[in-house]
């Protein structure tokens, strides 16, 4: 009786998986630990450029957070300290310059929302240079209903929000 092999190696491992490649582990330092304390040493890290130094009341709270674990275990700060070293600051730099625009345009458009409705209202309450514009441009008869069908088109679309990205080529389109 003779047997036969095909020749041929099968892997049935998971996707993105490098051979022989580990997470590095700190020495002495249980594996919950040591993962709770890489999270933290990442978001502390990725506030820090953030917020630049010594301020921010997210920083804190994490600095007070760790501070605390470091209490209740010992090897915690040791595998902490390991990992906030071990972090790539440019990455986080670039991650936090992203965020910070986002919030920035969120927040000057909030403020240009306030100053139309400010204006509109006859508050009295200050409004930006923007909001101004834009308000005082909705008083002429042809732009004001240019804005209606576009904010009314804007308003339906986002309604009807089954196709995502038809929404965003519509936005994108008039210019949001």
């Amino acid at each position: 009786m003779e047997l036969t092999y095909d020749d041929y190696l099968a892997h049935y491992g998971v996707k993105g998986m490098k051979w022989g490649v580990r997470k590095s582990r700190t020495p002495g330092v249980s594996r919950k630990t040591d993962r709770e304390a890489r999270k933290d040493a990442k978001e502390y890290a990725r506030a820090k450029m953030f917020y630049g130094e010594g301020a921010g009341t997210r920083r804190k709270l994490i600095k007070n957070s760790v501070e605390a674990k470091a209490k209740k275990d010992p090897t915690y700060k040791k595998a902490f300290d390991n990992h906030f070293a071990s972090q790539d600051m440019s990455t986080h730099a670039q991650k936090a310059r992203r965020e910070r625009k986002r919030k920035d345009v969120s927040s000057n458009t909030r403020k240009t929302v306030r100053g139309v409705k400010n204006l509109a209202l006859g508050t009295g309450a200050s409004a930006t240079t923007a909001a101004a514009v834009i308000y005082y441009a909705s008083q002429n008869p042809q732009v004001r209903a240019k804005v209606s069908k576009v904010g009314n088109t804007a308003v339906r679309n986002i309604q009807n929000h089954k196709n995502r990205a038809a929404v965003k080529d519509w936005a994108r389109k008039n210019g949001f």
